[in-house]
């Protein structure tokens, strides 16, 4: 007689890694970046992208601190990874959205970030900026409550930071390609730029980039 096998460890052992990436995006706002994202990756999912293991944060606090509950949240992550052993549970890239707005902790929030390996993406004035660049291009210095109060409402009837379910993220290509135009420059996350500036765009490519590595992986396993 054989010797009797035992049930299979649905455990998997520490350090062993799924190629699925995983990704926690901490947002300054409560509201609208969240909505933002939330609505990306549904509207990215339709497109047949691969969409599990995208954490999105809000945070509600200046720079800083936004930076400091991503590094905490990551930690937290790679602790329950070590206790489980589970690698599968840690973060492969963690990112933050910021303003520049009023904040005087910006720099040492890019700061923190970089000695941390955090990826942190500004726009300047506020994130206001990165949705009207969905509608048209804007290349003069603007404030946050013009951006808010005046051209977002003209393209957006109503708006009081939350999203209607037919915001159009299918523009995020040509948001980026008008960002791009407004600051050809600010292209790398840990900067600032002027104003007006925003690369929200690495974000959206991050989150694109992560779905398909995971549709790969789902076609790959059958």
């Amino acid at each position: 007689m054989s010797p009797r096998r035992g049930k299979p460890s649905l455990r998997r052992k520490v350090g062993t890694r799924e190629a699925r990436p995983r990704l926690l995006i901490a947002c300054e706002g409560t509201v609208t970046e969240c909505q933002y994202i939330e609505g990306l990756k549904r509207y990215l999912q339709s497109q047949l992208v691969e969409l599990r293991d995208c954490r999105t944060l809000g945070i509600g606090c200046d720079p800083l601190n936004v930076v400091k509950a991503a590094i905490d949240e990551r930690n937290k992550e790679a602790r329950k990874a070590d206790a489980r052993g589970d690698a599968n549970l840690r973060f492969d890239e963690v990112w933050c959205l910021v303003d520049v707005d009023e904040h005087t902790t910006l720099l040492p929030a890019l700061e923190t970030a970089k000695r941390n390996g955090i990826k942190v993406v500004v726009s300047n004035p506020s994130f206001e900026l990165w949705l009207l660049y969905h509608f048209q291009d804007y290349l003069s210095a603007v404030s946050r409550d013009h951006l808010a109060k005046n051209k977002l409402p003209k393209r957006i009837p109503g708006y009081d930071k939350h999203l209607p379910d037919d915001f159009p993220f299918a523009a995020h290509e040509a948001a980026r390609q008008r960002a791009q135009r407004a600051c050809p420059e600010h292209t790398e996350a840990n900067r600032n730029g002027p104003n007006p500036s925003t690369n929200v765009w690495l974000v959206v490519d991050a989150v694109s980039d992560t779905g398909k590595r995971g549709r790969e992986v789902k076609r790959a396993r059958g």
